[in-house]
């Protein structure tokens, strides 16, 4: 699944001048890709999530050198990237893998909405 979505950023065009850049810029969308899908909803917390996860990475990504990108270069990124491009591929990478789910029951499991809805929650709750 995460070799697909890489394939999709190697496709988006890299909008930074080409002197003085480090890494490329699927790595720093994967490693933003990442780090937001684990909860990390700003620059700070993106940087933070790549130091903590380093080495894994480093592995997953099969990058060299070791270095990753700092918190200025994914928050360049960040800011510089075209948001409708990055948009399309994250819907069509949801949509390929999350939406397709036929046959199968969803099942929400927030207790706040559970115990709106249901007459019974004490009953439930014991489960």
């Amino acid at each position: 699944m995460l070799t697909s979505i890489i394939e999709e950023f190697k496709k988006v065009k890299d909008f930074r001048n080409k002197r003085g850049k480090r890494h490329e810029l699927w790595v720093v969308l994967s490693i933003i890709f990442l780090g937001l899908m684990t909860g990390n909803v700003n620059y700070k917390q993106i940087a933070r999530f790549s130091h903590d996860q380093k080495e894994t990475l480093i592995q997953w990504l099969g990058i060299c050198p070791e270095k990753l990108p700092s918190y200025s270069t994914i928050r360049r990124v960040m800011i510089g990237i075209e948001t409708l491009e990055i948009k399309a591929i994250f819907e069509n990478f949801v949509e390929q893998h999350y939406w397709k789910k036929e046959g199968t029951d969803w099942i929400a499991i927030d207790g706040k909405t559970l115990k709106n809805t249901l007459t019974n929650y004490e009953i439930v709750k014991t489960f």
